[in-house]
């Protein structure tokens, strides 16, 4: 087993956890910022986040890296989260989970090109036409085009324009720095962004509801977070990506729990196209990690002895 667990199939298997933490933080944030500014949530998340970030990095070495802390990686990473993170959570009470899903899974449809444009990734045609399907099922799913035109949906896709970019850098960050570090690092970075907001906006009071939903969305925002930045760094990312998909089930299981939302038609047959896709990108890279052991094998059986 631990040699058909590839780095790409650690990657997915990240992936899909980060994404269903994710799904309940964007739940709760759009609770709570129904209420509150995006920035005030912003700071006030990232707050919460920040302890429970420093103590996993703690826990794991990950403070034995101050060198991150002027990584210009790193702080870019941070900085293109930062400027997404506060255009979604403004647009996020004007849109619902299933819209800002599949507008933020644009990312890996924009994330593969740039992937292969610019890194020269290898992405065949089988993958690029299970990305193809797996972006048509979120549409299904999400069915954004039901009602008129949202503005605020154009905010949520400068937030996958913005995400796309962080992604791309993100496999680029030096190995030796830590996973937790970098979400470190990235935590206090967004929440600084967001602060000259807070001084803009009117700061308001909260009640123990908006607490609870800042407490939830703080705390599990931090451990998707890490999962989310080491599922990129440990599989390539034209792999790795395509698994953001399975975050419209995820939104749909949250909209049916909170909101009552009951998927249609679509709605089932997009998750059933969404899985099949994924399911597919993951018997592919077992079938190239199957293939690429029997020629490293080939390869040894026939060397000469010396």
């Amino acid at each position: 087993m631990t040699g058909i667990l590839t780095d790409n199939i650690r990657g997915i298997l990240l992936m899909v956890l980060a994404r269903i933490v994710f799904a309940g933080s964007d739940t709760f944030t759009k609770l709570a910022s129904t209420g509150l500014p995006a920035t005030e949530v912003v700071v006030l998340r990232n707050t919460i986040s920040l302890p429970i970030i420093f103590l996993l990095a703690w826990r794991l070495g990950g403070l034995r890296h101050p060198g991150a802390f002027r990584d210009r990686v790193v702080i870019g990473r941070s900085v293109l989260e930062g400027t997404g993170t506060i255009a979604f959570v403004a647009a996020l009470p004007f849109i619902t989970l299933g819209q800002s899903a599949v507008i933020l899974l644009t990312v890996p449809i924009i994330l593969v090109a740039l992937s292969a444009l610019i890194y020269k990734e290898d992405v065949g045609w089988r993958r690029w036409t299970a990305i193809v399907i797996g972006f048509f099922g979120v549409v299904l799913v999400a069915n954004p085009f039901a009602g008129s035109i949202n503005p605020f949906l154009l905010l949520a896709q400068f937030t996958a324009v913005t995400w796309a970019f962080r992604d791309l850098i993100t496999s680029r960050i030096l190995p030796r720095i830590p996973s937790v570090t970098v979400a470190l690092v990235n935590t206090i970075v967004v929440g600084l962004i967001a602060v000259p907001g807070v001084l803009w906006q009117h700061w308001q009071l909260f009640g123990r509801r908006e607490a609870v939903y800042l407490l939830a969305c703080g705390g599990l925002v931090a451990f998707a977070n890490y999962l989310y930045i080491a599922a990129l760094r440990t599989g390539a990312i034209s792999v790795v990506a395509p698994f953001r998909y399975t975050a419209a089930v995820w939104a749909s299981i949250a909209g049916f729990i909170v909101w009552g939302d009951i998927p249609d038609l679509f709605g089932v047959s997009g998750t059933v196209l969404i899985i099949g896709s994924g399911l597919y990108t993951f018997y592919r890279e077992l079938e190239l990690a199957r293939a690429r052991r029997t020629v490293a094998a080939t390869e040894l059986v026939n060397t000469p002895a010396q």
